[in-house]
């Protein structure tokens, strides 16, 4: 996506990637571990965080993303590292044909499904999921909980700063309602050398629901689906959870 070409020199300034590993990979290694997992698939992977870190703890991963910056940014990361990892720009919803192999996860996280705003795209993007997963794999979509959103008129996310050399770093985000879409506003303010400058983008986010991506999942393959409130492994709540995790698979339902 265009926008996010803009922010990828900027994206891990906004983001605590330790604080964030070490809420969620409890979650991953579990699931991983479950599947004796080796290939993972990081489907929307930006600058490739969650990639890398699972690189350096040994396994196979290859990243993907459809923002061309975002995966030049992931790879100059991954030769920091001197890690052998494969990212490659490619749309969510056209890939498994173009990837040389089936893998024991694929991981979509950080809301990329919200970037979809029709059906059709998000079935092309379960079906090409489960083309790419080994029979005995596991798929996990992480998305926010609109239910609440929509419900509670959520619109605002937590103010991000950071300060990099000299410069100084302020992120805001928030939510505008549509009557069938949102705008997501990300405004990036910069302080150098005494002046602020800001600029602002806008994107179409569709507010999915579970009942919509669950009919939607069965329909391209996947047999068992298991929502999650929240890396914990807590039910999903559709009033308080903040967000909505589904675990599937595809293989034959017990």
């Amino acid at each position: 996506m265009k926008v996010y070409n803009h922010l990828a020199e900027v994206y891990d300034y906004f983001i605590n990637w330790d604080k964030r590993i070490k809420r969620e990979d409890p979650f991953f290694q579990h699931l991983f571990r479950e599947r004796l997992g080796t290939a993972i698939l990081d489907l929307g992977c930006a600058t490739g965080g969650h990639a890398l870190h699972w690189s350096e703890m040994g396994y196979n991963v290859v990243g993907l993303d459809s923002a061309a910056d975002m995966i030049e940014q992931a790879r100059r990361l991954g030769e920091e590292r001197e890690l052998d990892i494969e990212f490659l720009c490619l749309p969510f919803t056209d890939f498994a044909s173009r990837l040389q192999q089936q893998f024991d996860a694929v991981v979509c996280v950080g809301n990329n499904i919200s970037h979809l705003l029709e059906p059709p795209a998000v079935q092309r993007l379960f079906s090409e999921t489960v083309k790419s997963m080994k029979e005995t794999g596991v798929a996990v979509f992480h998305l926010l909980n609109y239910q609440r959103i929509l419900e509670f008129n959520k619109r605002d996310f937590p103010v991000r700063s950071m300060t990099v050399g000299d410069k100084e770093y302020v992120f805001i985000r928030f939510y505008e309602f549509r009557p069938e879409q949102l705008d997501f506003h990300f405004i990036v303010a910069v302080k150098d050398q005494g002046n602020w400058i800001s600029r602002g983008y806008v994107m179409k986010h569709h507010p999915w629901m579970q009942d919509e991506l669950v009919d939607l999942a069965k329909d391209s393959g996947f047999t068992q689906i298991i929502s999650y409130g929240g890396y914990d492994f807590s039910e999903f709540n559709p009033r308080e959870s903040n967000d909505l995790i589904l675990v599937c698979e595809r293989g034959d339902v017990e």
